[in-house]
């Protein structure tokens, strides 16, 4: 059960506050490590992980 001091509104919708930077995020939004919610910036810079998703077509996919 998370805790209510530690939720807030953001978006119009109720969701947790991030432990590292203190930003309002969505329960969407947030990613936990351990017991702690954070956004993926701060995820990011905690774990040292990066995307593994990149923006390049895909030439072989054809879209009509």
């Amino acid at each position: 059960m998370v805790d209510k001091s530690r939720l807030a509104i953001s978006k119009g919708q109720l969701g947790p506050v991030c432990d590292v930077c203190g930003s309002l995020m969505t329960f969407g939004e947030s990613l936990t490590i351990d017991d702690k919610y954070v956004c993926a910036s701060c995820y990011e810079e905690v774990t040292g992980s990066t995307s593994s998703t990149d923006s390049n077509p895909n030439p072989g996919l054809r879209m009509q």
